[in-house]
């Protein structure tokens, strides 16, 4: 990834758009899709959500890509669950409705008088595992999901997967460079020594490592557990930062989050590793490099988030991040460095 290839990707980060209206929303579901909606507007990275409730009680959602993003890239997580329906059919991820026209994709028109790409997805219902009670069943059962879902993309290849991307945990140490934008960030030093240790480990293993697209944001709000029984997964969403990279990234992402409070890093990791392993048996190189890994989703996490909201002030996807928790979320990943035993144990 070159430093303008990284820019060019940021700048979908931040480049401003008008706000789209709940009432335009609801009109262009109506116009487009048939769909007599109730609009209410949802968090977004890049895009525009929107949760749109039919008249019928039917759910679906609304995802206005940025003007700024190129149309493969708009593409990418479409064909993806296209993908995912054709050759695993109950996998539960949401499902691409076809407009009046029999497109997967209309072109929207904001209040600026640009051009940006609209589709809308079946809405899944479930609890988020952040607003979950944790335990190692659940984390069991993500792991099982997380090698059900590589399976089913092992076979799926798109142009646009090849793209550059910050979330990409092979380019862990670009992220050093947003350091220095954020000049009251905790544990600078720390941060910056940790991510080359991290960065010089992978690159030292990514060719030995299996690549295909992965889902790469499996994180604590994009996994879905039944309210009535949390040990059970019922849904993965946000298919937007899809990447063609190390098939392992997926099983480290999915631990990062899944690192419960007062148990050893091991045991948590553990939990997600083994059940994963079980689906789909890891290589040595993987499981070499997978706390490097996790490691590196923990500190990015932290660092993006805290860019994205330096760039974004009037932004509603991430919240100001105090520096205790900063401070505790750097320790976490000196500590799962630092831990010496094997995760084939």
């Amino acid at each position: 990834m070159t430093t303008s290839d990284l820019d060019a990707f940021m700048a979908t980060m931040v480049a401003p758009s008008v706000a789209t209206s709940c009432d335009e929303a609801q009109k262009f579901a109506l116009e487009r899709y048939d769909l007599r909606t109730t609009a209410t507007r949802l968090t977004g990275e890049r895009d525009e959500n929107f949760k749109l409730v039919g008249s019928d009680g039917r759910e679906y959602v609304l995802k206005i890509a940025s003007a700024a993003e190129e149309p493969a890239v708009t593409d990418l997580p479409t064909a993806a669950l296209l993908h995912v329906e054709r050759v695993d059919p109950g996998f539960p991820c949401p499902r691409v409705l076809r407009n009046r026209d029999g497109l997967t994709c209309s072109l929207f028109e904001d209040a600026a008088g640009l051009e940006r790409t609209a589709r809308i997805l079946t809405y899944l219902p479930g609890k988020t595992l952040r607003s979950s009670a944790r335990s190692s069943l659940q984390r069991a059962a993500c792991g099982r999901v997380a090698a059900r879902l590589g399976l089913a993309l092992r076979s799926f290849t798109h142009p646009a997967a090849l793209r550059p991307l910050i979330w990409d945990l092979r380019h862990v140490g670009r992220t050093v460079a947003l350091l220095g934008e954020l000049g009251d960030f905790p544990e600078t030093s720390t941060v910056a020594a940790l991510i080359s240790t991290i960065d010089a480990r992978v690159q030292a293993e990514f060719g030995h490592l299996r690549q295909q697209v992965i889902h790469n944001d499996m994180n604590d709000m994009n996994v879905l557990v039944d309210p009535c029984n949390e040990d059970v997964v019922v849904g993965v969403i946000d298919f937007g930062d899809l990447v063609h990279t190390a098939l392992v990234a997926d099983v480290a992402i999915l631990a990062a989050d899944q690192i419960a409070a007062g148990r050893a890093p091991h045991d948590s990791i553990m939990d997600v590793v083994m059940a994963y392993h079980e689906a789909v048996p890891l290589l040595p190189p993987e499981l070499a490099v997978l706390n490097p890994l996790i490691a590196g989703r923990i500190l990015t996490d932290v660092l993006i988030a805290s860019w994205h909201r330096r760039r974004n002030p009037a932004g509603t996807h991430y919240v100001d991040l105090e520096p205790e928790y900063i401070r505790a979320r750097v320790n976490l990943a000196g500590e799962v460095m630092r831990d010496p035993s094997s995760t084939t144990r």
